[in-house]
């Protein structure tokens, strides 16, 4: 049986502290992020990648830090990196003031 994960965040919550966005983003992902030039994008990213990762946390049963979660894109779609997680789907998708994902454990 598959699993279905949910989140959503408000961008407008999004601190852009260096602390917090190094708890969430993984080195590729911050990579990213620095070469964001506007505060609103480096926020809206922000988000789409907490929310994602907090919906990937709703399908899976291990105890992991965000920042180990890496998170890019194929095909202009997210996809899940990390080894141990690419059987999960996600979808990532941002409506003014708000960053939505799904996440779907494909494996039991």
């Amino acid at each position: 049986m598959s699993k279905i994960g949910i989140d959503i965040v408000q961008i407008d919550r999004i601190k852009l502290e260096e602390k917090y966005v190094a708890q969430i983003l993984h080195p590729d992902e911050y990579q990213f992020f620095e070469a964001l030039t506007l505060v609103e994008a480096k926020k809206q990213f922000l988000a789409g990648r907490w929310a994602a990762k907090e919906a990937i946390f709703k399908v899976i049963d291990l105890n992991i830090a965000p920042k180990s979660i890496s998170i890019g894109y194929k095909d202009n779609k997210p996809v899940v990196l990390t080894d141990n997680l690419s059987h999960i789907e996600i979808s990532i998708s941002h409506e003014k003031d708000y960053a939505v994902s799904v996440a779907l454990n494909l494996v039991n």
